[in-house]
Formats: C-alpha cells, sequence, structure tokens
C-alpha cells in the first residue's frame, strides 16, 4: 500500500514538473522583441507578464509585455522595431501593451500604457503610416497621435506636449487635439471624467526628458 501511494504521488509530481516546463517553455517561445535598449543610466529594469524581473543595460531586449521601470536618479532610451524612440525618465513605470511592426498597416499595432513618471518619444513607421495603430493608455486619458514627437508626465494630474506634429487626448470628458492645426501645444488631464484642457505655457513637469543621439546597439563595436 505505502509503496502504491509513494509511486502515485512520484507520478504527480512528475507530471507537474512536465506541465511547468511546457509552460515555461511555451512562453519563452512566444516571447516577442518590442524593442531594444540603446542608453541607460542608473538602475532600470523590466518585469515580465509573469512578475520575473531583469536589469536592462545597453543592447537589453525589450518584450510585449514588459514593463520598463527605472529608479530614481535613473534613465533609459529604447528604440522600438519600427525606429521608435522611448526615452524614459527618473521614477518610472511603462508598458509595452501590443507591439507588432511588419511594414503593414492593417496588422502594426504599438499600444502602451504610462503607469507612472514620464516619457518622450519621437514616432517611428508605425504612427507614421496609420495614426490609428498607435495610442498611449494612461490613468487620465489615452493619447494618440499624428505623426509626432511628443512627451508626457504623470505629477498628479497628466501633464503632456507637443514639439512636433500632434496629438489626441481622449478621456470620457472630452477630447483635445495639441500641435498641428491646433489652438494648443501643451494640455493637462486631471481626471478621467473631465475633458482635457489646452495649456498656453509648457509647465514645468515638461522639457525634462532627453532624447539622445545615438547609434543602433547591434552597430557599435563592442565596448
Amino acid at each position: 500500500m505505502k509503496s502504491k501511494i509513494f509511486i502515485d504521488s512520484l507520478c504527480c509530481n512528475f507530471l507537474l514538473l512536465c506541465i511547468v516546463s511546457y509552460s515555461q517553455a511555451n512562453f519563452a517561445a512566444e516571447e516577442v522583441i518590442a524593442g531594444r535598449v540603446v542608453a541607460v543610466s542608473g538602475t532600470v529594469r523590466a518585469v515580465d507578464g509573469g512578475g520575473d524581473a531583469r536589469q536592462l543595460s545597453r543592447r537589453s531586449e525589450i518584450y510585449i509585455g514588459d514593463t520598463i521601470e527605472t529608479q530614481p536618479a535613473s534613465f533609459a532610451q529604447i528604440r522600438m522595431t519600427d525606429s521608435a524612440i522611448i526615452s524614459l525618465k527618473e521614477s518610472t513605470r511603462f508598458e509595452i501593451v501590443a507591439y507588432s511592426y511588419e511594414d503593414n498597416v492593417q496588422s502594426d499595432i504599438s499600444t502602451m500604457r504610462l503607469i507612472e513618471g514620464g516619457f518622450r518619444t519621437i514616432t517611428g513607421s508605425i504612427g507614421r503610416q496609420n495614426r490609428n495603430a498607435y495610442n498611449v493608455e494612461t490613468a487620465f486619458a489615452t493619447i494618440g497621435i499624428r505623426g509626432t514627437d511628443h512627451e508626457a508626465v504623470i505629477d498628479i494630474a497628466l501633464f503632456t506636449g507637443v514639439y512636433d506634429g500632434g496629438t489626441r487626448l481622449d478621456n470620457s470628458g472630452g477630447s483635445l487635439d495639441l500641435g498641428l492645426g491646433a489652438d494648443f501645444d501643451f494640455g493637462v488631464a486631471v481626471d478621467p471624467n473631465i475633458g482635457p484642457q489646452g495649456l498656453l505655457l509648457i509647465p514645468a513637469q515638461l522639457g525634462n526628458i532627453p532624447v539622445l543621439n545615438v547609434e543602433e546597439p547591434e552597430e557599435d563595436a563592442d565596448d
């Protein structure tokens, strides 16, 4: 009887190990590269969809489902597969929700989420070819684009500005166009149920995130 219980237990453990190994293998196989780190300073890590964290350095790959976290006094710049540039300020959490680039306007998509902190981005091919395929989600409003260089920072409210091209802020309270052809280059959303408001002057929260002119990591010589 004891031998049967031992064998049954051994079989169960083996089956469980196989299931876990299969799940891990599937997860690894499904990892899709969304971009690569081209510059980093301080402590920056990525947390995948399963909650596993890894430290990021120059040349590190960024995958769909990753949440990139920058610590205080830290900075990261990422080049996405469509050549978009994303710079993240210190104390930021930024998630790559969905990202696919195959130079196909019907299927290409870029969906990201700013959880806290701030970013500045220069649009890549996805945003230039199909503005409806690009958006950045926040707790205050969703940011859409019209081929742009824009910035967004969460600091009690969502502050955002456009330096080239245009963006559109949308939430339950209304919408606001910024930049090209609009009345304002800067805006703020204080609540998801209150429409975004235009700002005549750049707020203090913006204009502090650099975009570095750096080469692709794979093209550089070894350090």
